[in-house]
């Protein structure tokens, strides 16, 4: 896969909206479990809105360039 395909959103995403994490881990191919714990270890930011956790975009960047 190259790098242009990682990081190409998906379609019907506004380009830099924060992730729902259901979303992100599908993109990143992780489980959500997974996202869930790099959240609570502090390895990847998250945000609340409301009672959702969100994903900034530029996180999701990151760990597809860079790994999860």
């Amino acid at each position: 896969m190259t790098h242009s395909t990682l990081t190409a959103p998906p379609t019907g995403r506004t380009p830099g909206a924060p992730w729902p994490i259901p979303d992100a881990a599908a993109f990143l191919s992780i489980s959500e479990r997974h996202l869930h714990r790099l959240i609570d270890s502090k390895k990847v930011k998250a945000v609340r809105l409301g009672r959702r956790r969100l994903i900034p975009d530029t996180e999701v960047q990151r760990l597809a360039s860079n790994g999860c």
